[in-house]
C-alpha cells in the first residue's frame, strides 16, 4: 500500500540509497477496478543499487520476524 511503500523509500533513502515510489495515483484512479501487481505502488532504485537495496530490506524482515510478539495484556507504547 501507499504508505508502506514511502517507509520503505524513506528507510533507502536514509541509507543512502537514492528512491522514489511510482504508480501511487493509480489507486486513486482505478477505483472499483482489480488490483494486481502492476497497478500497487512501487520503491523504485537504480538497478546498481537494487542488491544493495533487498539486502537492507532481506535484514529489516529477518530483524522483524526475531522480535517476540508482545504480551497481549502488555502495552506496547514506549515499549523498547
Amino acid at each position: 500500500d501507499v504508505p508502506q511503500a514511502h517507509l520503505v523509500c524513506n528507510f533507502l533513502q536514509e541509507a543512502g540509497i537514492p528512491a522514489v515510489v511510482q504508480g501511487e495515483a493509480l489507486q486513486t484512479v482505478l477505483g472499483a477496478l482489480p488490483v494486481g501487481w502492476n497497478s500497487q505502488p512501487r520503491v523504485m532504485v537504480h538497478a546498481e543499487n537494487a542488491a544493495w537495496a533487498r539486502s537492507l530490506l532481506d535484514a529489516v524482515e529477518a530483524a522483524a520476524d526475531d522480535e517476540p510478539l508482545p504480551d497481549a495484556d502488555e502495552p506496547t507504547l514506549f515499549r523498547h
